[in-house]
């Protein structure tokens, strides 16, 4: 064979590259037969299928160093959405050591030796583009993905397996870990049936009621899966997917002796009222009856500076908050969070506070022994409930909503503030959730910064969206400390469909995190928090489109149909449109959002990118957008 076209990257990402141009493709074919080696299992139908579909250069992925692989997928999440990639394959397994050789060892070996080495291969679109994927894989593979001790396969218990959406990417994520998992929820749950047997090792039934014992029967039925399965059994963490049983399953944890955020630091973040506490720089009290409302007016009604927010101290997904521009309206929305149908879930407790204009972020950060090892900005941009109350026809052209809610519409990443202004968001918060007790795992954080420089704007040109723009000068120097106003804390990740956006924009997965965090595995918690180098590779628009009605849907997987319909007026649109899903089912009751429950509101969500500018990104939004409600008949 003629001498290799090797490459060395740079020594950070542990690899060397050997380019097989589509000529020494075949050859190689032409001339390894068929045996039980990785070559012919692995790497000899990647190669066919590259030649099939009539790919260029191949890239073959060799190690130059030696180690553990902290994750088996690590190159297919790392490469994802990487332009003049036609497929990217890892040729390894969960925890599996690979044995790295210098450039000048390579080149003394026999093709068959080389390939045997092969840990992954990269499929180019174009064989011009050979420096360019070069220049990429250096970008995303910088990052520790070999680690120096072995990775022995611990097992965690799902206690509350959610939906399918929710569940999914912890599956993937666990199965390229080395991490098996055993879920354990309700008779007859999704997941006890044998369909996903290959996606856990065990479905344990398990009484889920939500009692004041709950934490001790679940740390009950995992202690008797432990003694009844000597051999498999070993529970090493606790996760759960779903929000409302996060203290549970932490206070479960500590009698377990497993590792957990302090019960008591999750307690606080899930209860709005104590958390503003953390930072009370604003009006905020705490009514549970209606004589609470009423002796809140009777004292403070005189000095009371609308608009206020109104919410369950005991919330999630936006529900029940509302904004109120004077007494009468706040007369009408409190008592509305006392209905049965709120306070099952949320609780009496609700909380009136000031409300803070100033740009929205959700900022999401993973901590280590209290260090911050990756944190991020991105805008959510406002809700209907956002617009000034006493515009309605602001509102309704804007927002297009007929309810002036708080229900997500869309983020986008990464951030538009200036450097500055997200520095100091990073000090404040990191400096609250260490406050909070928190200094290991996911969080998922809403602030809203007072003094920003920027503001949401609408745009004199006609085909531009409303966005985040400079008003003037960066203020972050004069920014004092409450002016990054807390609106929560999240002790946990984000919901699954900014964890999907996070992945894509910096090839960090907080699936992975969560379920690595849950074993206290710091090591390749650290590894795998980094991002790419130079940050998102493209501008992300997250989209959600909500319900704007009451009723039963009935129009279907519409996801498909909507890339369908645009084709031929947004011919990439495949390829910018990088995930997408249909989030309700037909049949499905669809609660009315004036009423404040908007808990499964979203219809669908898009993620749309763009390698040029947010607005080319927010364009294409909204045509997805009006199409979706084209299509559903303006649901």
């Amino acid at each position: 064979m003629p001498s290799y076209d090797l490459h060395q990257l740079p020594s950070v990402t542990g690899m060397i590259v050997l380019n097989l141009s589509p000529a020494s493709v075949s050859q190689f074919l032409l001339h390894h037969g068929e045996d039980s080696s990785l070559i012919s299992r692995r790497i000899i139908p990647f190669l066919r299928e590259s030649v099939l579909v009539g790919s260029g250069l191949i890239k073959i992925l060799l190690p130059s160093s030696s180690g553990f692989v902290v994750q088996s997928d690590i190159l297919e999440r790392r490469m994802v959405d990487c332009l003049d990639v036609a497929r990217t394959q890892s040729f390894l397994v969960p925890a599996q050591h690979i044995d790295g050789c210098h450039v000048n060892e390579y080149t003394a070996m026999e093709v068959q030796q080389v390939m045997s080495r092969c840990f992954g291969a990269v499929a180019v679109q174009a064989e011009d583009a050979s420096g360019q994927i070069n220049e990429e894989l250096s970008k995303r593979m910088s990052l520790p993905w070999l680690l120096p001790s072995p990775i022995p396969r611990k097992r965690i218990a799902i206690v509350g397996g959610g939906s399918l959406f929710k569940l999914k990417g912890f599956l993937d994520a666990a199965a390229s870990l080395n991490i098996a998992l055993v879920v354990f929820d309700e008779p007859g749950h999704w997941m006890s049936n044998d369909l996903y047997a290959n996606s856990r090792e065990n479905f344990v039934p398990t009484d889920m009621s939500v009692t004041a014992d709950l934490p001790s029967r679940f740390a009950a039925a995992l202690s008797d899966y432990q003694n009844t399965n000597e051999e498999r059994g070993r529970i090493d963490g606790l996760y759960t997917l779903d929000e409302h049983l996060i203290s549970y399953v932490s206070q479960a944890a500590t009698l377990l002796g497993l590792h957990t955020s302090p019960p008591d630091s999750i307690a606080l973040a899930q209860n709005k009222f104590r958390t503003r506490q953390l930072d009370a720089n604003v009006y905020c009290r705490l009514v549970s009856s209606v004589n609470d409302l009423e002796q809140l007016l009777v004292e403070d009604g005189p000095r009371l500076s609308y608009p206020l927010i109104v919410k369950p101290s005991k919330g999630w997904s936006s529900e029940g908050v509302w904004k109120v521009a004077n007494e009468q309206e706040l007369r009408t929305r409190v008592p509305m969070l006392w209905q049965d149908a709120f306070t099952a879930w949320h609780g009496h407790d609700v909380v009136i506070e000031t409300y803070i204009d100033g740009p929205e972020v959700d900022a999401n950060l993973v901590l280590v022994n209290g260090e911050l090892v990756f944190f991020e900005v991105n805008d959510d941009f406002p809700s209907p409930g956002d617009f000034d109350i006493t515009d309605k026809d602001r509102i309704s052209t804007l927002s297009k909503a007929p309810v002036a809610n708080f229900v997500e519409t869309s983020n986008m990443l990464p951030s538009a503030l200036p450097h500055d202004e997200i520095e100091a968001l990073r000090q404040k918060l990191h400096q609250l959730v260490l406050t909070a007790g928190f200094t290991n795992g996911v969080l998922h954080l809403e602030a809203k910064l007072r003094n920003s420089s920027c503001r949401y704007t609408e745009s004199t040109e006609s085909d531009e969206q409303m966005d985040l723009k400079p008003i003037g000068p960066s203020k972050a120097a004069d920014m004092k400390p409450e002016d990054v106003f807390l609106i929560e804390i999240n002790p946990r990740a984000p919901g699954w469909q900014e964890i999907e956006a996070t992945a894509h924009a910096y090839g960090v997965s907080y699936y992975s995190l969560g379920l690595l965090n849950a074993l206290a595995d710091t090591a390749r918690v650290s590894s795998l928090s980094q991002p790419f180098l130079g940050g998102a590779q493209y501008h992300l628009q997250l989209l959600f489109v909500s319900a704007h009605k009451g009723g039963v849907y009935r129009y279907g997987d519409i996801c498909p149909t909507v890339l369908s319909k645009l084709a031929t007026s947004a011919k990439d649109i495949k390829a910018r449109v990088v995930k997408c899903a249909t989030l309700m089912e037909d049949g499905q009751d669809v609660p009315d959002p004036r009423t404040g429950m908007v808990y499964g509101n979203f219809i669908a969500y898009f993620l749309i990118a763009s390698r040029n500018d947010r607005q080319d990104a927010m364009r294409l939004g909204r045509m997805v957008e009006n199409t979706v409600r084209v299509l559903t008949d303006g649901f």
